[in-house]
Parts: structure tokens; C-alpha cells; sequence
């Protein structure tokens, strides 16, 4: 299995992106591993049955979940069942990363299913970290499935890494980063092949900067296919911020098809309706997962935003619902 820390080194995530520590790089759009969960593997004692179709709804309201595990790290902080008169039902889930919090995902504030599940919809009821007092900082909102228990099930020569990813910059809180992910492995070459398809998004004008098949980070935009690139770009939503106000995200996820979605101001908007080639899908049970970290390698084109936050930074989260395909 990788480890965090040498993930953090490689994962140049989003449009146009650079290595700090160390000689800058010019970077693809591209969407990593969500590396706070791919130093684990899946817990198996996780998979249990559920009946198809059938919703599990956490409104995080309690101050424990029968659902989640609840699991700060490093320093960092994650209560339910806080106050938050923005909330549906008055109570969220705080996610908190400290101020000079630790620049790897083992710093990580996080919420992971118990269960895992193969197909389903996906979706988390949420409000970003706010970096408007301190621009320069680099932090991760995500949102995504994960299963990695370092095998190579499919035998094509790389270890299965089965992920769908939205993910939200701090610094850049109008843009998603969405991917798909079959296969990634960390070798003692030093090399790093993968499977991924990666769409970026600008929800203020519905732009879409790109959508590209990669096989490694530094490697060029492979062009993907009509079916993989719809639509072409979303309504615009003027003003969009992911910080403020709470917005729904989805993943709807099947054999042959990955859904990702946002509702804004009561309008769904359909960011990416990817329909395979079903080998480009994950096909393995994962968990479902929504957390909050520092980077100091990923800022978005334009920007040095990877400092360390100057003060606590928190995700905010009203409810997340999983339906069993």
C-alpha cells in the first residue's frame, strides 16, 4: 500500500497545479486518490448486507452515529450533533482541522461508513471550510467512496484503487474536482501508474475546464469519448460558494454509469454524467466517507495557496445518506 506521506508528494490535484516543496511542476487536471483513507485497507468487517433501495440517513443530531465512524486525526477534531441554526434540524457535524494543522491526511478530521457498498447513490448535505481570512491556505473538502486493500483483483498489472471523488479547495470554493478511479499504485521506481478520468468545474459560470483519461500524474490529457463528457457544461450558478451556504452533493454510482450532482439553491445541476467504458468503473464494495485536511502540495492554477491554516478551520455537515443500490 502507499503511504500518506509519499501520496501527499505525488497527489497534484485540480487545473494547472504545482509541486511546492521541491522544484514546481506543471501539472494536468487530475484528481488524486482521496489519500486521507489510502493508506487503510477497506475493513472487511464492514461489509454487511442491507436491503437494496433502502436509505440510511445520518442528520448527525447525536453526539455518536450508528452509521459512521467518527475519526479525528492528528490534531484535528469532529463532533456531532453541534449547533448550527443553518442546519435542517438545528444539528451538524463539525469537522475541525487546527490552526498549523499537519500537512498530511493523517491530520485529518473524517466520517467513515461502517458499512461498504457496491453501487448506490451517495450524498452528503454540507457547507465548506471558510479560507476567506486566510486565502493563502491549503485545505480539502471531500466527499467520496473508497476501497484500496492493496490487491490487484483485475490483473491488468496495477493495484485496484476503486474511488469517486468531489473534492473543494479552501481557496477556490466555486470549483469541484470530480474523478473516477480504478487502478493506482506507488512503486519503488519511483513511478506511480493509474487508471483515472477527471472532470473540473466552475459552478459560477458552469464552465468545465476539463475532462481527460490519465495513466500517470506528469502524463498528457488523453481525450475520452462523448459518453464520457456530458454535458458539455452545467446552467451557471452566479455567485456560487460552497462556504455560504449548505449545498447537497451526490455520487450515484452503477455498473455502467457514475452520476456526480449538486443541488444549488433548490436546482439539481448534473456536473458530470459519465457513462463508462464500464472498465473505467469501479467495481469493488467501498465506503462512503466525507472529510476535512491541510495540503501543502495541491493549490489551484493561478494560486500558492498551501499554507498552513492560521486559525481552526471547520466542515460542516447537515446530513449524508447512502441507498443501497
Amino acid at each position: 500500500m502507499p503511504t500518506r506521506q509519499s501520496l501527499l508528494r505525488l497527489a497534484l490535484l485540480g487545473t494547472g497545479l504545482s509541486l511546492v516543496a521541491g522544484a514546481a511542476v506543471a501539472a494536468p487536471s487530475i484528481a488524486s486518490p482521496s489519500i486521507a483513507a489510502a493508506a487503510r485497507a477497506t475493513p472487511a468487517s464492514a461489509a454487511r448486507a442491507a436491503t437494496a433501495g433502502t436509505a440510511s440517513v445520518e442528520n448527525w443530531a447525536g453526539t455518536s452515529s450508528s452509521l459512521y465512524t467518527i475519526q479525528p486525526r492528528g490534531g484535528a477534531s469532529a463532533a456531532s450533533g453541534r449547533s448550527d441554526t443553518g442546519a435542517g434540524d438545528g444539528k451538524a457535524l463539525e469537522l475541525t482541522i487546527p490552526k498549523r494543522a499537519g500537512a498530511t491526511p493523517d491530520h485529518a478530521a473524517e466520517v467513515e461508513s461502517r458499512q461498504t457498498y457496491l453501487y448506490g447513490s451517495f450524498s452528503s448535505r454540507l457547507r465548506t471550510a471558510d479560507c476567506s481570512k486566510q486565502p493563502r491556505t491549503g485545505a480539502v473538502n471531500g466527499i467520496f467512496t473508497y476501497a484500496n486493500d492493496g490487491a490487484d483483483h483485475n490483473g491488468d498489472g496495477i493495484v485496484d484503487n476503486g474511488e469517486l471523488d468531489i473534492e473543494i479547495l479552501c481557496a477556490r470554493p466555486w470549483e469541484l474536482n470530480l474523478s473516477v478511479w480504478t487502478d493506482y499504485e506507488e512503486r519503488e521506481d519511483g513511478t506511480s501508474p493509474q487508471k483515472r478520468v477527471s472532470r473540473v468545474i466552475d459552478l459560477r459560470t458552469g464552465t468545465v475546464s476539463s475532462t481527460c483519461y490519465y495513466t500517470s500524474f506528469d502524463g498528457d490529457c488523453v481525450a475520452v469519448s462523448a459518453a464520457e463528457n456530458q454535458p458539455a457544461s452545467v446552467p451557471a450558478s452566479p455567485g456560487f460558494d460552497s462556504v455560504g451556504a449548505y449545498h447537497d452533493y451526490r455520487i450515484d454510482w452503477s455498473a455502467d454509469r457514475v452520476v456526480f450532482s449538486a443541488s444549488v439553491n433548490g436546482a439539481d445541476r448534473v456536473l458530470w454524467d459519465y457513462r463508462g467504458p464500464s472498465r473505467r468503473i469501479p467495481h469493488r464494495a467501498a465506503s462512503y466517507l466525507v472529510n476535512l485536511w491541510h495540503t501543502a502540495d495541491w493549490t489551484p492554477e493561478g494560486l500558492n495557496a498551501t499554507a498552513a491554516p492560521t486559525a481552526p478551520l471547520t466542515l460542516r455537515v447537515d446530513s449524508s445518506t447512502v441507498t443501497r443500490a
